[in-house]
């Protein structure tokens, strides 16, 4: 319908194929012609994978949505503070018994004091949570990508980052947000900071693996949300059972997830063995559970690439450096400082090994190699061209 509307029109872009893929590739790799902003080339998306909205937006448009997505992403990690504000309130009784203390005699019962310290505060911060994703999804629909892979890569990495910060360091750090931001701009306080933090948050990390992992792996093969919708659909809409479409992997909502729990491994491992236990479980019961929902639920729209993968490298790399910091830091508070002498090549090392990765192994993720490239077929913006 689409390729069907701009037909015998004037459009800015269009799909040029070619006889070779080692002309495809040329054709991309090469500027097309003196004046850089005349002509943009890409490799083209496979045909189910095209996002059409963006199919003939200029540069100017595409740059400007992006500097709007980032503003927009900026304040959606600063709102999300107070949902952490308030989880960090509720771990703390002394605190808690501050804000309202007509609790006090409720407080004192040993039981809801441990429900609400203990679980109350993962499950209020998962909730949160939850309605991120979607979000994401939609700040990176508008941001000018012409592959909807592209979009759910975009929004993969949004939420990563937003996971990782809104998580677990304004978890672990538990102060203002000028506290935190005043933290790194210290670097050579870091770690120590760190070292005193993370520890004290073992407790909750290891609530939020049973209350956000457990649940949620359990809650994939039952699909609730996605079966009362479809009951609402059928019962208002009135769609039919023809009308069904098969869900594809939530890739944006499921990777930030099991990359936040490889830090929380990684990072605490040493500092709170207990964790490992409840981790494996939720490891274990994720790959029975998708192994199921990959091979009888989810049918893939589009071939990714692989290009999901660096991410989950760098979160892992991010992961390591973060240890090591954290390792040097409990070592000077413990006064061992060979220790922390001998853990300080650590971090360079590992970013030593991140740069052989990145100059090695990822341009294989960038584009298609043109030895076993799937189509051939390159994607020209800017010049105006007669679609044919």
């Amino acid at each position: 319908m689409e390729q069907s509307s701009v037909v015998e029109k004037e459009v800015p872009a269009a799909f040029v194929s070619f006889k070779s893929r080692y002309g495809a590739a040329a054709a991309v790799h090469i500027e097309q012609g003196v004046n850089p902003t005349e002509w943009v080339t890409e490799p083209a998306p496979e045909p189910n994978d095209v996002h059409w909205p963006f199919f003939s937006a200029s540069f100017l448009k595409r740059w400007i949505c992006k500097i709007i997505v980032f503003i927009a992403c900026i304040v959606l990690t600063v709102l999300f503070l107070i949902p952490v504000v308030i989880v960090q309130g509720l771990t703390n009784l002394d605190q808690l018994e501050t804000w309202f203390p007509f609790l006090s005699s409720l407080l004192s019962i040993t039981f809801v004091s441990e429900v609400i310290t203990g679980y109350l505060p993962s499950l209020i911060l998962q909730l949160f949570q939850r309605i991120v994703p979607p979000i994401m999804m939609m700040l990176s629909s508008v941001q000018g990508h012409n592959a909807l892979s592209q979009i759910q890569k975009s929004a993969c990495f949004k939420f990563l980052l937003f996971t990782i910060w809104n998580v677990f360091f304004a978890n672990v750090l538990s102060g203002s947000a000028l506290y935190q931001v005043n933290v790194f701009l210290e670097p050579k306080e870091i770690p120590l900071v760190l070292a005193e933090a993370v520890p004290s948050q073992a407790s909750f990390f290891i609530a939020y693996v049973v209350t956000s992992g457990w649940t949620s792996t359990a809650s994939e093969l039952f699909r609730l949300f996605p079966l009362i919708s479809i009951f609402m659909k059928k019962k208002f809409a009135g769609k039919d059972d023809d009308d069904f479409e098969v869900p594809s992997v939530p890739y944006h909502g499921q990777i930030p997830k099991i990359a936040l729990f490889g830090l929380l491994g990684v990072t605490y491992f040493f500092l709170a063995p207990l964790i490992l236990p409840f981790l494996l479980v939720y490891y274990c019961l994720g790959y029975i559970v998708f192994c199921n929902q990959l091979l009888n639920v989810y049918a893939p729209k589009f071939e990714t690439g692989g290009t999901f993968w660096p991410i989950v490298h760098g979160s892992m790399i991010f992961s390591l450096v973060l240890m090591h910091i954290i390792a040097i830091g409990i070592f000077g508070l413990k006064e061992l400082p060979l220790a922390s002498i001998f853990c300080v090549p650590l971090p360079f090392l590992t970013l030593l090994f991140h740069d052989y990765c990145q100059k090695r192994f990822l341009p294989i993720f960038k584009a298609y190699p043109a030895e076993h490239s799937v189509g051939h077929a390159v994607f020209g913006k800017e010049r105006p061209r007669r679609s044919e």
